[in-house]
């Protein structure tokens, strides 16, 4: 899952060092470029409530991440297929891609970091949530860095790419692992990484471990 986390990086570094300065600000005006980036965020607020909405189940969850990947996909391609004279002669039209930008990144900070939690409950959501920051944060960094020496379709193909390899990520973990169950009560997330065994007849509030599923810390009878 960390893909996203990467593609999240390449994605904003697009708009806050490139689409800023060469596009905004040369096409519109460096005035503009503030209330222009403040777009990403306020996007991002307003995307999190139908968010919330569908990660409820892990099956939303799932799709909210695809989602997400399909919209810096989507970055990618206008990135690597228009030429920046066309971006700037969309002049107030470019607000759609930080739009798009905004909703991409409403996916990173809700159903992203919810499906963590799914995936990694307990004391392991602390080693999670480090390797995002760890990756979105590497991605970030080294794209500010790259950005500066390569061209427009350069940055485009590289999103394109690891949209892709999102998209393609959040399949295959879903895929091998399974999705996360929840309690019949609703209140605690049980992972089971490779067995799809029935557990039943646990009594009392205690850690429990049996083959690879972990029951964690909870009053349960039975657990399907």
């Amino acid at each position: 899952m960390s893909t996203f986390n990467i593609l999240f990086g390449v994605s904003l570094t697009f708009a806050d060092q490139y689409m800023n300065a060469e596009i905004v600000a040369e096409g519109l005006g460096v005035s503009t470029v503030g209330w222009m980036t403040a777009l990403v965020p306020v996007t991002a607020v307003l995307g999190s409530y139908p968010l919330s909405i569908l990660g409820r189940t892990p099956s939303g969850k799932r799709i909210g991440l695809w989602i997400g990947g399909s919209i810096f996909l989507v970055v990618g391609i206008i990135a690597f297929s228009a030429t920046p004279n066309q971006l700037r002669g969309l002049r107030y039209g470019i607000v759609f891609m930080y739009i798009l930008l905004g909703a991409g990144r409403a996916v990173f900070e809700t159903t992203n970091k919810a499906a963590l939690v799914d995936f990694f409950p307990g004391e392991e959501a602390t080693a999670a949530f480090s390797n995002l920051h760890t990756w979105s944060g590497l991605a970030f960094g080294i794209s500010f860095i790259v950005y500066e020496y390569i061209s427009q379709v350069a940055m485009g193909v590289i999103i394109f790419l690891v949209a892709t390899l999102t998209i393609v990520s959040i399949w295959r973990v879903y895929e091998i692992t399974g999705e996360p169950r929840v309690t019949k009560e609703g209140e605690k997330v049980v992972h089971d990484k490779h067995d799809s065994s029935v557990i039943s007849g646990l009594d009392g509030k205690e850690s429990v471990e049996i083959g690879t599923i972990s029951v964690v810390e909870q009053q349960m009878t039975h657990v399907v």
